[in-house]
């Protein structure tokens, strides 16, 4: 085999190996844990079903991101780990770093993987 078939090979069996983990991923956690969490954290700006019509919404520019739509379900669960701990600058998303524990984390964003468009 040559070298550059071997390299070939080799990166689509770390890109499977990727995309495995990140599937695996976000089937782990407790969605009705996390729900929980979610209404005791995030529904007061995205509302109780994350869509983001809260009664604050109305008040936030731009307004919270509607979590059950195709754009925010489409994101990695590295992306939303990512937005819930650092936040969104220029937006009302704060920082929530130390608010959770990783399987709390985990457990929110399973919830939010339940959210359907």
């Amino acid at each position: 085999m040559s070298s550059k078939r071997a390299m070939s090979l080799l990166a689509v069996v770390v890109l499977l190996g990727i995309a495995q983990t990140s599937l695996a991923a976000s089937s782990k956690g407790n969605s009705e844990a996390g729900k929980k969490l979610y209404l005791e954290s995030c529904q007061s700006c995205h509302g109780p079903t994350g869509k983001g019509d809260s009664d604050l919404a109305a008040y936030l520019t731009p307004p919270p991101a509607n979590l059950a739509a195709k754009a925010t379900q489409t994101k990695t669960d590295a992306q939303l780990r990512k937005i819930i701990l650092e936040g969104r600058p220029g937006r009302a998303m704060a920082s929530f770093d130390g608010a959770f524990e990783e399987a709390q984390l985990t457990d929110v964003i399973a919830y939010l993987r339940s959210l359907k468009p």
